[in-house]
């Protein structure tokens, strides 16, 4: 069988698990081999970064120093207590190309312990790449503007200082997430199985505490009603309810005296013995947490100020007496209609209702959002670092 016949028998197998098997690119072995410096630099040229552009080539390398600190800090001790006790190898240390990387992982007489480190290191730097090109981090400041103004808005004091949310439920606290952290965004992306940045649906998010279970319904009708969520924009696969059980109190209301004084006691009595289904898909969620939360997608709507200035410019110039010819002919080669007056997409954000007993039961124990951090990054750390841990144990 000649040489050609083969090559053609000869199947990339690491990267048929991607392309045909549905995995992640950080769950599988090292798929794209580069034997000479060329085809490395044209491994990421495909990726999107052309190496001989000093700019993006000092993104990349950019990336890879900035992987070797999140994995000393968040991977390693002393930095982490429960990280591995290994040391990145100077060789690593000492990279000077970005391309470099791809050449100690495809070489055949590189060791194999230098080689998963390698591949570890392009697992961060991937997902580093996907978080600093999602087009929206930079009007992030006026996308959160847009989904907390209609919350903001309903919130009030009464007389003695509690809040109420729209003049109907009152609040023991409402709270709003602040912008996730670098480090704390690409942990989340590192454990997730998609790593894509454009799927963390909870960089915005919203808690609503409550007195009492049935006020937590009330508090949602009222965000319907008021159309401060509209349920045909909601992400169906992210709504959970481990709070209360829905079917029941249907139930519940066709058999009690609405009229009578005792009802809210006897409802609220009721829905403390049957809760909802904890059925979250998140390996994370304790199953003794409790909450109501689901993920809405906002129409964002933001004017580009560049139009409006261009414009006014050409407005300007064309009343200007005496400008030089090429200057006149390149105002009027500025064409408007290639700059677009408004951008327009729906950004998802992540609300959470939650009765006061609930919450202070979420929050211990083994629901304490340390102990989800905790367990969020153990599993980022097996994901990038696995193979390099099983390695030293052999």
């Amino acid at each position: 069988m000649s040489q050609s016949k083969q090559d053609s028998y000869q199947f990339p197998w690491d990267a048929f698990e991607i392309v045909l098997s549905g995995r992640s690119a950080l769950d599988v072995g090292f798929a794209f081999h580069s034997a000479t410096p060329e085809e490395a630099r044209a491994f990421f040229s495909s990726y999107g970064y052309d190496l001989t552009n000093p700019i993006e080539a000092a993104e990349a390398q950019g990336h890879f120093q900035e992987a070797l600190n999140f994995i000393r800090k968040f991977f390693l001790k002393p930095e982490n207590p429960e990280g591995l006790a290994l040391e990145i190898p100077r060789r690593i240390q000492e990279v000077k190309l970005p391309e470099e990387l791809l050449l100690i992982a495809s070489s055949s007489s590189e060791k194999v312990i230098l080689k998963l480190w390698v591949c570890a290191i392009l697992k961060v730097m991937h997902t580093l790449a996907h978080m600093d090109q999602d087009a929206r981090v930079s009007i992030f400041g006026q996308i959160q503007t847009q989904l907390l103004d209609p919350y903001y808005r309903l919130i009030e004091r009464d007389e003695l200082g509690h809040m109420v949310f729209a003049k109907t439920v009152s609040l023991v606290a409402f709270e709003s997430k602040p912008k996730k952290s670098r480090e704390s965004l690409l942990i989340k992306l590192l454990h997730k199985p998609e790593n894509v940045a454009e799927d963390v649906f909870d960089r915005v998010g919203i808690r609503f505490v409550t007195g009492t279970k049935l006020d937590a319904l009330r508090l949602v009708k009222c965000l319907i009603d008021m159309r401060v969520i509209i349920p045909p924009n909601l992400k169906p696969s992210r709504s959970r309810n481990s709070l209360v059980d829905i079917t029941y109190l249907r139930k519940a209301l066709s058999d009690v005296d609405l009229n009578s004084p005792k009802t809210e006691a006897l409802l609220n009595e009721l829905l403390d013995k049957h809760r909802g289904i904890n059925e979250s898909v998140n390996q994370h969620t304790q199953e003794t947490y409790r909450s109501i939360q689901f993920t809405c997608r906002q129409l964002i709507k933001l004017t580009n100020p560049l139009y409006k200035d261009l414009r006014n410019f050409k407005l300007l110039a064309k009343n200007i007496q005496g400008l030089p010819a090429e200057v006149t002919m390149a105002v009027d080669k500025i064409d408007l209609s290639f700059i677009a007056r408004e951008s327009r997409f729906f950004y998802p954000y992540e609300v959470q209702v939650v009765d006061r007993l609930s919450h202070e039961e979420n929050e211990k124990g083994r629901s304490a959002h340390s102990e989800y951090k905790k367990a969020q990054l153990q599993t980022a750390l097996k994901r990038v670092m696995g193979p390099l841990a099983r390695a030293h144990s052999d």
